[in-house]
């Protein structure tokens, strides 16, 4: 074999073994519309990631789909295994979520996809909203570096969109959330617009930083 396509050869499998272990494990906790679309973008992506659910055994279609890098588990397991956490619950449910994974958020990236809404979620919604979300979720997962992204585009934008250079509102704080929730949406195939978790209202389903927007757009709108 000529010399120049060992080379070759040997420079893919090295660039393939550094990609594999670069992957970020990503859990997703509410493995819907929205968790079912970020996870198969993520998988596709080269990232590991494990769908999790109340009911597990329902999500073998999504799994499939997604790639031989997706996999499922409990939502216990899920938390354990994963390096990122990502929560795509109905925040109706996070009173229950945080009570199973006490202990399970301390020292991860946690990106919080999940959204109070006042007549669904009852008491829950209603407070998060008032109280402002960031502020809800930080009670909620207590020790986490809290990133809030994805949360007022719908599921089929993000599939239409992917890849095409449109802007995500990016809400983090600490410099661990941010870096990694940047990659997260990049790897998405969004760009990141890294914005304080003091906004995260305005992104929101109807808030001014809703829908498909670019990153000019986004700026304009939050003054940063």
């Amino acid at each position: 074999m000529p010399r120049f396509l060992y080379l070759t050869f040997a420079s893919l499998a090295l660039l393939s073994s550094q990609a594999m272990a670069d992957g970020l494990k990503i859990a997703v906790i509410g493995a819907g519309n929205v968790g079912g679309t970020l996870g198969t973008l993520w998988a596709q992506a080269g990232h590991p990631v494990m769908f999790s659910s109340r009911h597990p055994e329902e999500l073998t279609d999504l799994v499939k789909a997604a790639g031989a890098n997706a996999r499922v588990g409990s939502v216990s397991e899920a938390a354990t295994w994963a390096d990122v956490i990502v929560l795509s619950v109905p925040y109706g449910a996070m009173p229950v979520v945080a009570e199973q994974l006490k202990g399970a958020f301390q020292g991860k990236v946690v990106l919080s996809a999940s959204n109070p809404f006042s007549g669904r979620d009852g008491d829950t919604g209603r407070k998060a909203l008032a109280q402002g979300v960031a502020l809800a979720d930080q009670q909620y997962l207590p020790g986490a570096h809290l990133v809030r992204a994805f949360n007022a585009i719908g599921y089929a934008s993000m599939k239409g969109q992917s890849g095409k250079g449109k802007a995500i509102p990016t809400f983090a704080d600490d410099a661990q959330a941010r870096e990694m929730g940047a990659r997260l949406v990049r790897d998405a195939g969004f760009v990141p617009v890294l914005l304080p978790l003091s906004k995260a209202n305005d992104g929101l389903p109807g808030g001014p930083l809703s829908g498909v927007l670019t990153e000019a757009q986004i700026r304009e709108k939050s003054g940063h």
